[in-house]
């Protein structure tokens, strides 16, 4: 897991964080090349870009601009406080990130060319149910995560309004309920937070299986790597977060549990 924490050096007298470099700056702008090629080459070759392929475009460019747009956020995540840099988080990020995610768009192009049929199979009304919940999935994903960085911000007088696009409606709370923690701490109790404790998560799974699901037009095993790999990294992580909120809080995360009793799907899990 390496040593540092959040590891810095100077570039031209200023500071810069070596973690945030990688897992912002270098791994997304790497996978928008990436993407981007993808669907350009279609293009070349078939004057169209096919409608899986804009899935996946649009799936992969809402999830770079918002790690861009909300860059303020980052720091809270449980890679950039918790997580040491070490080799499984740099290799993930110069290599992971980037080359794991633009799996889906190169599938596409690389099986539209081997055919020479980049339309044939596409199912439209799978495409419009991918685009409804990649759509609904994200809306959830960016607002639920904003709801909870404001409220820490606000909470420590760091909160400064950001206009970067775009900013989605529900993404600031007024006046939110929360729990006052003894170790001096609080945890949200509304918003998307009143109905289960990780929204986040479950968007971000919705999400993964719509890049997937985009590749519908030629079924095979390797386009659900992802979601699965992701989806068992979730789980790890969840358990581990719930593992130290339990010691840190003690019983005023049973008490949070009582309040908001869902992880994932409210009513159900």
């Amino acid at each position: 897991m390496g040593v540092w924490l959040n590891p810095r050096i100077k570039i031209l007298g200023q500071e810069v964080d070596l973690k945030m470099l990688a897992e912002v700056r270098l791994s997304w702008l790497l996978l928008f090349l990436l993407i981007i090629s993808a669907a350009l080459k279609q293009y070349e070759a078939f004057h169209t870009i096919s409608w899986p392929m804009m899935v996946i475009l649009t799936a992969q460019l809402l999830y770079i601009n918002a790690c861009m747009k909300g860059e303020e956020c980052i720091p809270t995540t449980w890679d950039i406080f918790y997580e040491k840099w070490g080799w499984m988080l740099i290799y993930w990020n110069l290599a992971g990130v980037p080359f794991v995610y633009a799996f889906h768009a190169y599938y596409i192009l690389v099986n539209s060319l081997r055919t020479h049929k980049p339309v044939e199979g596409t199912s439209m009304t799978l495409v419009m149910i991918l685009f409804t919940v990649l759509f609904f999935a994200y809306y959830i994903w960016d607002s639920s995560q904003a709801q909870k960085n404001r409220f820490r911000m606000k909470q420590r007088g760091t909160y400064v309004p950001r206009n970067a696009f775009p900013q989605l409606p529900w993404n600031t709370l007024k006046d939110p309920k929360y729990l006052k923690t003894a170790c001096g701490s609080t945890l949200l109790t509304d918003g998307w937070w009143k109905f289960c404790r990780k929204p986040h998560y479950t968007a971000d799974i919705c999400m993964a299986m719509c890049w997937a699901l985009s590749c519908h037009q030629w079924p095979g095993a390797l386009p659900y790597f992802y979601p699965c790999f992701f989806t068992g990294m979730i789980i790890h992580r969840y358990t581990r977060d719930i593992a130290r909120c339990k010691v840190k809080y003690g019983k005023d995360w049973t008490i949070y549990c009582d309040t908001v009793p869902y992880a994932f799907i409210p009513g159900l899990i």
